[in-house]
């Protein structure tokens, strides 16, 4: 029997889709039409299972959350995807939506309006968000971010300062960025920049509205150290500013400013020559002061043929990293209290021989060369410790300057393979043996480990016994780390016993029932060896069976429900785990 051709209509009525979402019990949006073929008889206990939430000890697993991987667009435009969401899932994961490309332009401006209303729907509906992702080498803008470290003309120009003397008050010596248009009185803006003097110092920031009031409190904090660093300081406007007034009075000897950027919460930048590429536009001195005020070559560049420094390159990622995060946070409102903080960090092979898989990269070539053009590893610029912390530094910060708890806000390192039975689950031990480095700082905190999960059921029997023992000892030794556990992208397709993918159209009756079998035992061995502590939850990553379309295992059995969006028997099996038992009968 050809399981996969059996069609299975939902049953609407003349109630439109939107009128589910208001009611307490959406179970009806997964009911059958009653004079079902002979065929599909079979099946008919499947409509006899609760929605999967209500499967969920919530006395043991009150935090447990039980998750969905989505198409924004779909949930926004509230269609069945909408309904079977909020009716089956506490938790939504974006498939793309909250990914660097779907949010960032190739020149690098910001548009979070999608993230924006996927979190406003959400929270109406009344299920939270899990973030995916914030650092990644995957779906990256790649245009944008090499052109920030690639200098066409070979050379950085930086503003420079220099002092003759020290005078006695702040506005002695004093100068003026001109901002594109007037800030909002009552709105958080952002002031970034890269600095540098010849020694420490802390220069004076009075915004001003031109020729009237200086807003003199609250204030950005500018500090200035002997060696580049990039600062970060956000204050409310309180009239209807355009004008950025540094006071440097007691200072003597150099200062430099590069990437300059004030920003409000929605990424709009109103600073339009921060990174002084062709001249000083917008930046100008009183014509009485003798100080020197111009545009140079960056001094850290050398006498050379010019371009960026290894620690440049370093430093500017750091800072647009920063900027993406701010802009996500500052979209999700703190409403996103979970993230993938780094997503896919480790390759899968030892190349330094210490026993533990080494980072993707493609300077040291530990990615395939297709990869290496297609993607950009920050961890090559950044490097592999920086690269995490400074991703998890600037979501914790972010994230409460954004109105969230910091408490509340906790953040994986998710990857793929963690359950290899080829390697005795080497990869899970190596990226465990990362996490422990990335933590030596005593700063940097890695709350959790995803585990992707995108897995098949193997028609041979010997191959099928050695993936199930490998997930158990995944499991086991996540459990042992102490930190939470997820299942962070769950969908399973089926190998026959050659090895060969199955299609749907081709996927039996029999096949089903094993795929369903294998979704039970994932599931219970999560229960079993993770410690209710740790269960932070299990997300399904493929709501319906891939279509051909898809460009993710397309033509696969991977759903839940069918293309019709009707409960296969993975929907039984996926429920049986939670419930810890057979709710009901298989026929």
């Amino acid at each position: 029997m050809i399981y996969m051709k059996h069609y299975i209509k939902l049953l609407l009525g003349a109630v439109c889709l939107s009128a589910f979402s208001s009611c307490a019990d959406n179970s009806s949006l997964l009911s059958y039409v009653a004079n079902e073929p002979d065929s599909i008889a079979k099946l008919d206990y499947l409509k006899n299972y609760d929605v999967l939430k209500n499967y969920v000890n919530r006395t043991t697993d009150p935090n447990f959350k039980l998750g969905s991987g989505v198409e924004v667009s779909d949930f926004n435009a509230k269609t069945t995807v909408y309904d079977l969401s909020i009716s089956n899932f506490d938790e939504l994961v974006a498939g793309n939506a909250m990914k660097y490309s779907s949010c960032v332009a190739k020149d690098g401006s910001m548009d979070f309006s999608p993230v924006k209303d996927f979190v406003a729907n959400a929270k109406a509906a009344g299920v939270s968000i899990y973030g995916h992702t914030l650092a990644w080498h995957s779906q990256q803008t790649n245009t944008y971010l090499n052109g920030l470290i690639t200098d066409p003309n070979a050379a950085n120009y930086v503003l420079h300062v220099n002092t003759p003397e020290a005078k006695a008050n702040a506005w002695d010596w004093n100068m003026t960025l001109a901002l594109t248009e007037a800030l909002t009185s009552g709105k958080d803006y952002t002031l970034k920049m890269r600095l540098k003097a010849s020694s420490n110092y802390n220069i004076t920031c009075w915004p001003r509205v031109d020729g009237g009031s200086v807003q003199y409190w609250p204030t950005p904090t500018i500090s200035a150290t002997t060696e580049w660093t990039t600062i970060s300081s956000t204050f409310t406007a309180n009239n209807p500013l355009n004008a950025l007034g540094f006071q440097f009075g007691p200072f003597l000897g150099d200062f430099y400013m590069d990437d300059v950027s004030l920003t409000d919460a929605d990424g709009k930048n109103f600073v339009a020559n921060g990174g002084f590429n062709d001249n000083l536009d917008g930046w100008t001195k009183p014509s009485y002061l003798s100080y020197t005020l111009e545009r140079i070559k960056d001094p850290d560049q050398g006498a050379g043929a010019g371009g960026f420094t290894d620690k440049m390159k370093a430093d500017t990622l750091k800072w647009a990293m920063g900027n993406w995060i701010q802009g996500m946070m500052n979209a999700c409102g703190g409403y996103v209290k979970a993230w993938d903080v780094v997503n896919e960090p480790l390759c899968g092979k030892d190349y330094d021989g210490d026993g533990y898989y080494d980072m993707q990269s493609a300077t040291r070539k530990t990615v395939s060369d297709d990869d290496a053009k297609a993607n950009f590893y920050w961890q090559d610029y950044m490097g592999d410790l920086d690269y995490v912390r400074t991703a998890v530094a600037d979501a914790r910060k972010y994230f409460v300057a954004s109105g969230g708890t910091a408490s509340d806000l906790k953040l994986f390192i998710n990857d793929y393979n963690l359950e290899s039975d080829w390697d005795g689950n080497n990869k899970l031990k190596s990226l465990i043996n990362w996490i422990g480095k990335w933590e030596a700082d005593g700063t940097t905190k890695i709350d959790g480990i995803g585990t992707q999960m995108h897995v098949s059921y193997n028609e041979n029997a010997v191959t099928q016994a050695s993936k199930e023992a490998a997930i158990v000892n995944m499991f086991k030794i996540m459990a042992a780390t102490g930190k939470l556990v997820r299942i962070s992208e769950l969908d399973m397709g089926i190998l026959d016993a050659k090895g060969g993918k199955v299609l749907t159209v081709n996927a039996t009756d029999a096949q089903m029932k094993k795929q369903a079998d294998f979704y039970q035992f994932i599931i219970k061995a999560y229960f079993d060896n993770v410690p209710a502590a740790q269960r932070y939850g299990i997300a399904q990553w493929a709501q319906t069976d891939s279509p051909s379309s898809s460009a993710w295992r397309a033509n696969e059995p991977i759903g839940l429900w069918n293309g019709n969006y009707s409960r296969k028997r993975a929907y039984a099996g996926f429920a049986n785990g939670l419930a810890g038992k057979e709710v009901y009968p298989a026929n």
